[in-house]
């Protein structure tokens, strides 16, 4: 059994109080969590732009009223969302990780009129897109392990 699952089986520490702090926002995934993501994400990179503009495609399939939501074309959209991609698999790395930038990108989308159920919808045409552009190697543990982050990711980005 990895590591991982032993660490979350624990029973928690009573010495120390979680009832004093506020409930955080951080990202928490495990460490194998995030091996798997970054090693899927490292499958996907070289062809990102095009990953990202199926990703799009597919979202806007979903739910046609998101396109007005993002102004101009897909393959500019796609642009963004690899330069996103491409900082969220850096910051998995840091301690501080990247709950301050999702904060702050959620402020911006709730501007343009974003809401949960939108990130639930994202989330799923990701999902659908990794199914597709990594096969056999988007296996279970995987897709659980990006399904985790992107619900941490609503959860932060919805305020």
């Amino acid at each position: 059994m990895p590591a991982a699952l032993h660490v979350s089986d624990a029973a928690p520490k009573k010495t120390v109080s979680r009832a004093k702090r506020a409930p955080s926002k951080d990202l928490h995934l495990t460490t194998e969590q995030k091996r798997l993501i970054l090693n899927s994400f490292v499958r996907i990179e070289p062809a990102l732009d095009l990953v990202a503009q199926l990703f799009f495609l597919k979202l806007f399939r979903l739910d046609p009223g998101l396109r007005k939501k993002f102004d101009g074309p897909v393959e500019m959209q796609a642009r963004k969302f690899s330069a996103g991609a491409k900082l969220a698999m850096i910051s998995l790395g840091h301690e501080d990780g990247l709950a301050p930038t999702l904060k702050l990108l959620g402020t911006r989308h709730r501007q343009m009129g974003i809401r949960a159920r939108h990130y639930r919808t994202m989330s799923r045409a990701l999902v659908w897109t990794l199914e597709r552009s990594l096969d056999k190697s988007f296996d279970r543990d995987t897709r659980d392990a990006w399904t985790t982050m992107l619900a941490q990711f609503t959860k932060v980005m919805s305020g």
